[in-house]
């Protein structure tokens, strides 16, 4: 079984966003694997930096989104993106410095995180947005 299952209450009703989600849930998953595989760190440092590459090309579409349609809680929702980034840099720091136990606390953290923020600020936006983006 999968550490976190994707279903329909997750989605926000733009395809595009659903989809890198979804992308971002597999990278969380994809993790869990290599970290109860015990992988190398080589493999776990690469799925990681993957996770958080994938995550800021994520965030960046989402706030486009908000400056193109003019979304007011933007600088909120920003906010959490930059705390969100600044996080997955501190727990990358801390594994690069061979604290080998850190990868179940970075996937705990990232589930609840993930599931937290697309369940309620990334609702949010859902209707404010799918009503802007249907009109354009």
């Amino acid at each position: 079984m999968a550490l976190f299952e994707w279903d329909d209450s997750f989605s926000v009703g733009i395809d595009m966003i659903d989809k890198q989600h979804m992308i971002l849930v597999r990278a969380i998953n994809l993790m869990d694997m290599a970290v109860n595989a015990n992988s190398s760190d080589k493999l776990l440092g690469a799925i990681f930096d993957t996770l958080a590459d994938y995550t800021d090309v994520h965030f960046k579409y989402e706030e486009d989104l908000f400056d193109t349609y003019g979304y007011p809680d933007s600088e909120a929702h920003k906010q959490q993106h930059d705390d969100l980034l600044n996080k997955v840099i501190e727990l990358k720091t801390e594994w690069e410095a061979g604290n080998a136990e850190i990868g179940q606390e970075v996937l705990d953290f990232l589930v609840d995180w993930l599931k937290n923020h697309i369940l309620g600020t990334d609702q949010a936006y859902t209707e404010f947005l799918v009503e802007r983006m249907q009109v354009a």
